[in-house]
Formats: structure tokens, sequence, C-alpha cells
């Protein structure tokens, strides 16, 4: 039940943070094409106004099509990973509370990062290109391979490994102590509680990993808009050369926006399916 909970809380929860998720991205890879310069300075609004003008509202949702379908299976792995994991640490008679959270959570992170890197590739591609220059996700696929070869698709997956096992350790840590605070000290009953939960979970989920995400946003991005391949270690110096530390939280204002909302509608849609599911 956990499996199939996760999975449609995940649909769920893409439909509603794509559009800000497609500005993140945005920011994050717009600095590849200043590569030497110090003009990759644009704002969250002006990022949004040019995607508006490449293809108005329907240009926010470009690309959403296999992280709908990711995202559904990233969340039914997490949530079903992350319980199994959970019960088998109460058979080890860890204390319940956030150590035992964070451990299991973990185990989901670096579970489904292993799985989705290929699709965080495409869609960062198809994110940061262009309306027509990539066409679907197939396209995508044939033109890194033929680029870079199957191993190709796997661009970014050390960054992706380390920065979604801390998130995802993060996350479910952030959730029991955010609706055991938001229920107890607070009043707000389960519903409320599994909202505030899921939002704090969200944003503790990015903000603990940010600089990671960018850094593998931009290795993915670097293969559709051409140029040198660079290491997750050459990635950081570069930001670090172009904007100093601030360059590691470039686009983390949307990010952080799209979380709360995003992870309170997955949270309380897995907690709903599971009440009514059982």
């Amino acid at each position: 039940m956990d499996f199939v909970a996760g999975s449609i809380a995940g649909a769920t929860g893409q439909l509603v943070g794509h559009p800000l998720d497609s500005i993140k991205t945005r920011l994050q890879s717009e600095s590849l094409l200043a590569r030497g310069t110090n003009t990759a300075s644009t704002s969250a609004y002006k990022c949004a106004r040019n995607i508006y003008n490449e293809g108005g509202l329907r240009a926010f949702f470009r690309g959403l099509s296999l992280p709908l379908c990711s995202k559904s299976f990233e969340q039914c792995v997490a949530f079903g990973i992350q319980s199994a994991v959970d019960q088998l640490l109460e058979g080890m008679d860890v204390k319940e509370g956030t150590l035992r959270s964070g451990l299991s959570g973990m185990a989901a992170g670096s579970t489904t990062s292993l799985l989705l890197t290929p699709i965080y590739l495409v869609k960062v591609q198809l994110q940061v290109t262009p309306k027509g220059s990539l066409s679907g996700p197939i396209p995508v696929i044939k033109r890194t391979i033929n680029k870079l070869g199957f191993f190709g698709l796997y661009t970014g997956a050390v960054p992706i490994f380390i920065g979604t096992s801390i998130g995802y350790g993060c996350r479910f840590m952030a959730y029991d102590k955010a609706t055991h605070v938001a229920d107890q000290s607070f009043g707000f009953g389960r519903i409320g509680s599994v909202i505030v939960g899921g939002g704090m979970a969200g944003m503790a989920t990015w903000a603990s990993h940010y600089p990671l995400d960018l850094v593998s946003s931009r290795m993915e991005a670097s293969v559709a808009l051409g140029g040198q391949q660079l290491t997750m270690t050459e990635h950081i110096k570069e930001i670090y050369a172009q904007s100093g530390v601030k360059g590691y939280f470039r686009g983390i204002g949307p990010c952080l926006l799209r979380a709360f909302p995003v992870n309170a509608t997955i949270f309380l849609t897995y907690d709903l399916c599971k009440t009514n599911l059982t």
C-alpha cells in the first residue's frame, strides 16, 4: 500500500510544482551560457517572463510528461523503501524518532537516485532548451547517447546520489519532527499536521542539498547546451569563480517557494490514500 499511495502522491505533487521547477532549472542553468562573463543575473520574475514569451502558460509545463511518470515512480519507491527500512530498523530495536526517520529516508533517497538519474537528465534538457529544439524525451535520449554513449544518460549521477541521500534523510527527519510539534504543541490535528509537516519536509529537503542539485542540473543542461563537459569538481570551481558563494544558491527562492505546497500535497495525498485504501 505504501508503494501505491506514494505513486499517486508523486503524480499529484508534480502537477502542482512543475511550473516553478521549470523556473528553478532555467535559473540554475543560464550561467552556462555566460561562461567567462558576469551576465548571469536574471531574476526569477524575468526568467518566468522569458518562459511565458516562448509559449504562454503551456511553456511552464514543457517536459512534464516524463517527470509526471517519473515523480509517480520516484515517490512510489521512496515511500515504499522508507517504510520497509523503517520496519527493518524497528525490528533491530532502533528507537522511533528522527534518527530512524533519517536513516530510512537516506535509504529511500539513494535508491531513487540510482533509478531515476536518466529521467532527471531528460527533464532538465527539455526545460532549458527553447521550444522546437528538442521535441520530446526520445530525441533527448537519442541525442545524449549519440553524443556521450549510453553512460551519458548518467551525467550528474554523483551529485544526484549524494544530494538525494542527504535530502531524503533530512526530509523524513523534518517530517517526523514537524508533524509532532504541529500536533502536540499547536493542536493542528492530523490533517493540519500532515500539511505543515509535509511542507516543512520539502523545504528541508531542498535547503539541505541545493548546491549539489545545482551542480547536477548544470552538468545535465550542458549536454543540451553544448560546450565542454565538466566534472562535478570543475563545475563547483566554475560556479565560485563566476558568482562566489551566492552562486551555489542561484534559483533557491522559487525552489523553496515550490517545495512547501508540492510536498504538503504529496504527504497529504499519501496520508489520505493510505487511510482510505486500507
